[in-house]
């Protein structure tokens, strides 16, 4: 033995093996722990017996997420039940005088974002309808004020109740393309609403078009193409979306003339145009949006066949302004009011429409790309009350 070790090259020879024998060794040791472990997770006598697992015996199994609840209409409008039908059922809680009920609930309408005019026709209607006695009544207040309110929205909206889809509430072309004009003011939802718009109806086998129309901001191509990106992940085999983004080109009237010649030639079901952000009371940028109109018809006669402004329900009496001066200088058809889930402001939906005599088309509920629902007056109704 003394011998083998006073020779230098074989205790080199030695140490090289061993080096080379651990890492075996450690392989094996794990594959036969593992192998024990797997043998334990499966094994039928332990199960049979009712031997007590330990944690090792448990295999470890990927729990999956919770899934999302659907925003619906009446939980979105939350917070305006209870700052609009909430309120009234204060009023009645004090044991007011029939007086000053009326008083007071004139006072809740007025900061409820219905506008001057509407607030004047509700209680016009309260006052004609109930006799003094049945002013101390919330369930005949309620009665009065449900049935005025289904007076001024039922008849934008007689097909836009049950199971309505987007395609069901856009005025169709009679041929060719159909052309969606979409307007508002910066930050008000646009481009997520274009996205979510042609996620739906590409969804349904339809070949959409968006128009990239705001040439003012640099980032407003971008911030559409990502969310055409996103609605193209939602189409059918037969469906798709395309974006017309055109480089340097900085006239709106140029673009929208451009794609719609082309959705028209390569046969789109949809034509979306996005327009920039712009306030109701710049006059110039106003005048711009008609001519973008007018360039449209030298394509499509018709074109555009929509023109939808888009509102934050959360701007309140400002959203109502917004669409009377829009309305004023485009003809506007149809509304979509976003940024509804939450809001304590969704009385302007009876504003709006009381003013404008247009449907609220869509509602934004959510961040989601399916989160932009066709309005239902009677569930809307139905949620501030209740």
């Amino acid at each position: 033995m003394e011998q083998l070790f006073a020779d230098p090259s074989l205790i080199y020879i030695l140490s090289g093996a061993a080096v080379l024998l651990v890492p075996v060794f450690v392989f094996f040791k794990s594959k036969k722990t593992q192998s024990k472990i797997e043998s334990s997770e499966l094994s039928p006598e332990k199960i049979i017996t009712g031997e007590k697992l330990s944690e090792k015996d448990v295999p470890i199994v990927a729990q999956k997420p919770e899934p999302t609840p659907e925003v619906t209409l009446k939980s979105a409008l939350s917070k305006t039940e209870e700052s609009f039908f909430g309120r009234i059922k204060q009023v009645f809680s004090a044991n007011n005088k029939s007086e000053d009920i009326i008083e007071q609930i004139e006072e809740i309408l007025y900061t409820s974002d219905l506008g001057p005019k509407t607030v004047q026709k509700l209680i016009s209607a309260v006052q004609d309808d109930l006799s003094k006695s049945d002013l101390n009544q919330i369930d005949k207040i309620k009665s009065a004020l449900s049935i005025e309110i289904t007076k001024i929205l039922q008849p934008a909206h007689s097909t836009q109740t049950g199971q309505a889809e987007l395609i069901d509430v856009i005025q169709h072309a009679s041929s060719g393309p159909t052309v969606i004009m979409i307007l508002g003011v910066n930050g008000a939802g646009k481009t997520t609403s274009i996205g979510k718009m042609a996620a739906a109806l590409a969804s349904k086998n339809k070949k959409v078009l968006v128009a990239a129309g705001d040439t003012f901001r640099a980032a407003a191509g971008g911030q559409l193409k990502t969310w055409t990106d996103r609605a193209q992940t939602q189409a059918t085999e037969s469906g798709m979306v395309d974006i017309f983004w055109p480089a340097g080109v900085t006239d709106p009237a140029a673009v929208a003339f451009d794609a719609v010649a082309k959705g028209k030639a390569q046969n789109f079901d949809y034509i979306i145009l996005d327009t920039a952000g712009r306030l109701h009371t710049q006059s110039h940028l106003m005048e711009e949006l008609k001519k973008v109109k007018r360039v449209m018809t030298k394509a499509i006669p018709e074109a555009p066949h929509n023109t939808w402004i888009v509102l934050d329900a959360n701007s309140g009496q400002n959203a109502l302004n917004q669409a009377i001066e829009f309305n004023k200088a485009m003809e506007i058809s149809g509304v979509i009011l976003t940024k509804m889930d939450g809001t304590a402001k969704g009385g302007v939906v009876i504003g709006v429409v009381d003013n404008l005599g247009v449907p609220i088309k869509l509602v934004g509920l959510g961040e989601k790309i399916s989160d932009l629902k066709v309005f239902d007056y009677k569930e809307y109704i139905n949620s501030i009350l209740p």
